[in-house]
């Protein structure tokens, strides 16, 4: 047994070895498994069905910016009410219908007619007053009460006690001088506020004779939407009648304002219209005021 070298690899080896160098020997299996390998994968991928061919080039696309579309329009007030929540949707169409409502009353109801009676329906019982000029305030106080006086700045003369706004007692020397009111739940000798003509001229006649003091001739009233009426309660026309009562019946004087009775008030606008009827009605004088005055030679 010889040792020879490889010419190529110059390893040597034994030269009774089949393989000859193991460097060429190893360089050759090398190879076929290889191959061996390569077929496989070959056979594997027919039989999947999958062919080896090259992939299509992917085509470039260019991106493009989109046109901008045109903003939306901006709903209406409508649709913005049907957008909105029931409950909110309710209370909005209800403050609609309301102020619609309200206008349309405005504009097509024209005036509007409110009883108000003046002077008014006394409530309750109708109270005598029974003082009399020159008596003394303790009379007074006994009959309405007691009350702390007042001046009276153009009369200094005189105090002033008052019970609510349309009942005042005079007084001179803390003695009864003018008795004044407009109250319909009060009587001074059979005379109320409210009364008609033909009673206070009754009552005053049991005094002494009536005498009738009208400065100017009642002006007669207006026609408005149907309604008799005065331009205010103020414009009224106003008859005054008198009677002087004199020693030994006693020295005073009587006077009672007679106005035509108000039965209501007629509302335009910002015209506040007294009416006495609706029609053709005629004038019905009654008592508005009456005034007990201490009479002076």
């Amino acid at each position: 047994m010889a040792v020879v070298r490889c010419p190529v690899h110059k390893i040597p080896y034994n030269d009774e070895n089949p393989r000859g160098c193991p460097a060429c020997a190893r360089e050759g299996s090398r190879d076929e498994t290889a191959d061996v390998i390569r077929e496989l994968a070959r056979a594997s991928r027919t039989s999947r069905g999958i062919e080896q061919t090259p992939s299509p080039a992917v085509p470039v696309v260019e991106l493009l910016t989109p046109p901008s579309e045109p903003a939306p329009e901006r709903p209406g007030w409508l649709e913005q009410l049907r957008s909105l929540p029931r409950e909110r949707r309710f209370l909005t169409y209800g403050t609609l219908a309301i102020v619609v409502l309200v206008v349309t009353l405005v504009l097509v109801s024209g005036p509007r007619y409110v009883e108000a009676p003046l002077p008014p329906t006394p409530s309750g019982e109708i109270r005598p007053l029974v003082v009399r000029p020159d008596d003394p305030i303790t009379t007074v106080f006994a009959v309405l009460g007691p009350q702390q006086p007042e001046a009276i700045p153009d009369q200094p003369q005189l105090a002033r006690y008052r019970y609510g706004t349309d009942l005042t007692v005079d007084t001179r020397n803390d003695l009864v001088d003018r008795i004044t009111y407009r109250v319909p739940n009060r009587s001074w000798n059979g005379i109320s506020v409210g009364d008609p003509e033909l009673t206070v001229r009754g009552a005053l006649a049991m005094l002494g004779p009536v005498r009738e003091e009208t400065p100017v001739p009642p002006r007669p009233p207006q026609s408005v939407s149907g309604y008799e009426v005065y331009p205010s309660l103020e414009q009224r026309p106003r008859r005054t009648l008198r009677v002087e009562v004199r020693p030994p019946n006693g020295s005073f004087d009587v006077e009672v304002d007679l106005r035509p009775r108000i039965v209501g008030l007629l509302l335009d606008g910002s015209n506040r219209y007294a009416v006495i009827g609706r029609g053709d009605v005629s004038l019905e004088w009654v008592s508005t005021e009456v005034r007990v005055q201490r009479y002076e030679p």
